[in-house]
Parts: structure tokens; sequence; C-alpha cells
């Protein structure tokens, strides 16, 4: 259920609808708690990270089965839920082949 809704949520930003209080209450919390809900209800643990333009902190947090989660954290603000899906594969470059 906590994946549906973050995928609805999720789904409704990136199209541009105002997702109601409570929704956007559900979609951003305390990076600890979040990070905690993830593995714990879809097996899903950081495996990538990495700093946007803006200052934002990004993470990927993926679970054996392949759901995924991306998520943001400004200093001194919320962590906030970007996408969620199915369907992550880690891909492995060979030094000297095309990626």
């Amino acid at each position: 259920m906590f994946r549906l809704m973050l995928s609805l949520i999720a789904a409704a930003l990136l199209w541009g609808a105002s997702p109601s209080p409570s929704a956007a209450q559900a979609l951003c919390g305390e990076r600890g708690e979040i990070l905690e809900r993830l593995e714990s209800q879809f097996s899903e643990t950081p495996q990538s990270i990495g700093v946007a333009q803006d200052g934002g902190l990004i993470e990927v947090v993926v679970s054996p089965a392949g759901g995924w989660t991306i998520l943001i954290t400004y200093p001194k603000r919320a962590t906030c839920v970007v996408a969620t899906g199915h369907g992550w594969e880690s891909l492995v470059r060979v030094t000297g082949q095309p990626a």
C-alpha cells in the first residue's frame, strides 16, 4: 500500500498535479525513517548516491527483486521521494568497452 501511494503521488507530481496535503506529507519525512520503512517493507537498501547541482543529495535505494525508489535530501530539510518503480538493473561496465 505504501509503495502504491508513493507511486501515485510521484506520478501526480511528475504530471503537474497537486497532491493533497496529507499525500504530500507521506512523500517527505525524516531520512532515517524513510530508509528504514523502505528496507523493512520492500527490502530496498541504498545502492547509489550523488550530489545534484542544486546541492540536493540524490539516493537510489533498490531491492533484490528490482524495486527502486529515488530520494532527495537537502540540508536542514526533509527527505522526499522523487520516484518509485520496478525492474531496476545495475550495469557493470568493463574497462575499455562502450556503455
